[in-house]
Formats: C-alpha cells, sequence, structure tokens
C-alpha cells in the first residue's frame, strides 16, 4: 500500500467512512435518497480531493435537489482542471441554464456539444437555452435531434411540444359574468383573441368583445403588435373601440416588459374613453419566480379620472398574488386587488371604485399542450354595501 493510499484509508476511518462507502453512495442516488446520497459523496470527496467521480456526483445531487448554482461551482471547479471532462461541462451547461445565466451557459453548452454532439443532456439544454433566449426554431430543431437519438424520451417530447405550443398561432374565446349587488345589475360578454406568430419576435394580436345587458348589446374590436426588440425586452401595443355604454368607446395600451433571470418588470399604460369620462392609468409591476413552479407578483397603478362634467378623481389602485404550477398540466391563482381592477375587462361601472377590494382565484388545465381550459371567479366589496361577482371561463387552442 502506497503512503497516499494508507493516509487516506486512515482519513476515511477517522470520519466514520466504510471502504464501501461509495456503493452505499451510488445505491442511494440511485434510490432517489438525494440528501443522503449527498452526505455520502461529500465524505468522499473530503477524504480525497482528487476524486472527480464524487465530485460529479456532488454536483448531479446539487442539481437534483433544485441547487442549480451550488451545482454549477462544483461542475466549474471541474472544467478548471480539466477542460474535456463531458460530463463536468455537460452538468455545468444544464446548471447554468437553470439559473438563467444564458452566455456562460452557451460557453459551456457549446464545448460539450463540440466533443460529443450526440449528449441528450446537451441537446435538452441547448433547447432551453435558445427557446428561452428567443430562438424558438434553433431549440426545436435541438429537440427534434434529442428525439431522434431517444424517440421515447417523455421529458423531451414534452419540453419540445410545449415550445411548440408557446410559439403556435392561438385562438382564446372567453364568456364573462358580473352582477352588482343589491341593484342587481348583470352584464354577460363573450370575448375572442387572436394572437398570430409571424416571426420569433413579432406576434400580431386581433380581439372583439360583444357584451349583453338590459339596455341591449354592444360590441367592440381593435388589433395589436407585440415585439421581442431583445430576447429580454418585449414591447406590446394596441387599440379597440367600438363601445357605447358599458364598455369603453376607445382602449389603448402599450406596455414594456423587461425579463432578467426569474424576476419580470413591466411598465403599462392604459387609456380609456368612454361616454362621460376618460381614465389614464398605469404604473409598474413586477413578477418573480420564487421557485419553477410558484410565481409571486405585485403592480400599482396610478388613475386619474376627467369625467365631462369638470370633475376629476384620483385613485391608487394595487393588486399582489401568487400563481403556481403543481403539476405540467395544472396552473392556479390567488390574488388580492385595491381601486379599479380587471382591465381586460373594464366597465363604466369601475371608474369610481378606487376604493374596491377584490379577492380573485382561478385555474386551468391543459387538456393537451395544445388546449387549455381556465376559469376564474372574483369577490369584490365597493365602498357603501355594494358587492359585485364576477366570473369568466376561457379557452385556448394553439395551432
Amino acid at each position: 500500500m502506497t503512503v497516499i493510499a494508507a493516509l487516506v484509508l486512515c482519513l476515511s476511518v477517522a470520519v466514520g467512512q466504510s471502504p464501501d462507502l461509495r456503493a452505499e453512495a451510488e445505491r442511494l442516488a440511485a434510490t432517489g435518497a438525494n440528501a443522503e446520497a449527498l452526505k455520502r459523496f461529500q465524505a468522499l470527496a473530503a477524504a480525497n480531493p482528487d476524486d472527480v467521480v464524487a465530485r460529479l456526483w456532488i454536483g448531479r445531487l446539487h442539481l437534483r435537489m433544485g441547487q442549480a448554482r451550488r451545482a454549477a461551482a462544483v461542475f466549474e471547479s471541474l472544467v478548471a482542471v480539466d477542460g474535456q471532462n463531458i460530463e463536468a461541462l455537460s452538468g455545468l451547461g444544464v446548471a447554468l441554464v437553470e439559473t438563467g445565466e444564458w452566455t456562460r451557459a452557451a460557453e459551456a453548452l457549446d464545448r460539450a456539444e463540440s466533443i460529443a454532439p450526440g449528449r441528450i443532456e446537451v441537446l435538452v439544454a441547448q433547447g432551453r437555452r435558445h427557446g428561452a433566449t428567443g430562438h424558438a426554431t434553433l431549440a426545436l430543431a435541438y429537440y427534434a435531434r434529442a428525439l431522434a437519438a431517444e424517440p421515447g424520451n417523455v421529458d423531451v417530447q414534452r419540453a419540445s411540444d410545449t415550445l411548440r405550443a408557446s410559439r403556435a398561432h392561438r385562438v382564446a374565446l372567453g364568456y364573462n359574468y358580473q352582477r352588482v349587488q343589491p341593484e342587481g345589475v348583470e352584464l354577460n360578454s363573450g370575448t375572442i383573441e387572436l394572437n398570430a406568430r409571424i416571426s420569433d419576435a413579432v406576434r400580431l394580436l386581433a380581439g372583439g368583445e360583444v357584451l349583453n345587458s338590459e339596455e341591449g348589446n354592444e360590441g367592440r374590436g381593435g388589433a395589436g403588435i407585440e415585439w421581442f426588440v431583445t430576447p429580454r425586452v418585449l414591447l406590446r401595443g394596441g387599440v379597440l373601440g367600438g363601445g357605447e355604454l358599458w364598455l369603453p368607446q376607445i382602449d389603448s395600451f402599450a406596455d414594456v416588459t423587461l425579463l432578467r433571470r426569474r424576476v419580470r418588470w413591466t411598465v403599462i399604460a392604459r387609456y380609456f374613453n368612454f361616454d362621460d369620462a376618460d381614465l389614464w392609468i398605469g404604473g409598474p409591476g413586477l413578477a418573480i419566480d420564487l421557485t419553477p413552479r410558484l410565481e409571486l407578483q405585485a403592480q400599482y397603478l396610478r388613475g386619474r379620472t376627467d369625467f365631462d362634467l369638470g370633475e376629476s378623481i384620483t385613485s391608487d389602485n394595487m393588486m399582489v398574488g401568487a400563481h403556481a404550477s403543481p403539476t405540467g398540466w395544472l396552473r392556479a391563482f390567488v390574488e388580492y386587488r385595491h381601486g379599479i381592477d380587471r382591465l381586460d375587462w373594464l366597465t363604466a361601472d369601475r371608474l369610481t371604485a378606487g376604493d374596491a377590494n377584490t379577492i380573485g382565484g382561478g385555474a386551468s388545465v391543459d387538456l393537451t399542450p395544445f388546449v387549455r381550459l381556465g376559469g376564474a371567479y372574483d369577490h369584490q366589496w365597493r365602498e357603501g354595501e355594494a358587492m359585485v361577482h364576477r366570473a369568466r371561463g376561457l379557452l385556448t387552442v394553439r395551432f
């Protein structure tokens, strides 16, 4: 036995390791006991810092446990010693995709692909990277290569279908119901929205609405555009027109969204013209992905309503909410809103609802990657004893 081997064995005994510690660690990893397996591989690496296999396992287990930054640090330390280690390079690329560090991820994945062009995890990570940075066509090509190598890979097929669905044309059919008590006023409306893909960066919007009330029917329609100026900057703008009593005669909007890893900043501006009043409203919004399945949102909008008779009122309107995806096909949300809300379906009765408080929630189910069915309910308390019940159903089809 060499001196170095003897020292390693002594150190292993000193920390309570047995000669079959590696086999036990690999068994735990194979059965999904990731935390216990991690402890054992960390002990192996502490006893022998040159144990590349143990350190690779440490990186893999950090990834499995959702600790992408720790995984990236482990893989990066291995790449620094051996720049051709395909396991470390691919692991580093996957970890950096998880953290949204696209430039560094591209460097690691491109190097890994040059060494092993058919490696599945590299192809999938390249697909995720290009999809997230606005290059959907290239991303789908990577997914196709991965599926050609492993036709039965369910996870890759799901990722490909999800991306194809996100870039597809889509039509959304909605039904909105509102009842104001104690007056008993009821409003029913049907909506249609078309979002057509022109390129990976540009989409055209079109939509219409027909509303039924005791006074009769009224409708409106219009168009707009979405433009990814860069993969991280989205501009939206458009106008709807044609309303009469309850619906705005003009509804114009302009939004800018900045995407930064797991954070989304938005600034919106809206102008509504009704028969006897104008509403200017706008402000910032923030969404944070706490985990891949949980997003928190907040928004503040400052509003000013000008009436034809000369009176003006201002409002401070805000929203906080949580959106969760407990599974890949189910989504749910809950929100609290104060003031004027639901600008996508703003009616004349809400122009003075600056003191309203609303609790809302809903869910949607992906029947297939291309068909989504959802519903939502709001309960609103207004100044005095007025209460509002709102319900919405939405069917989205992508093609």
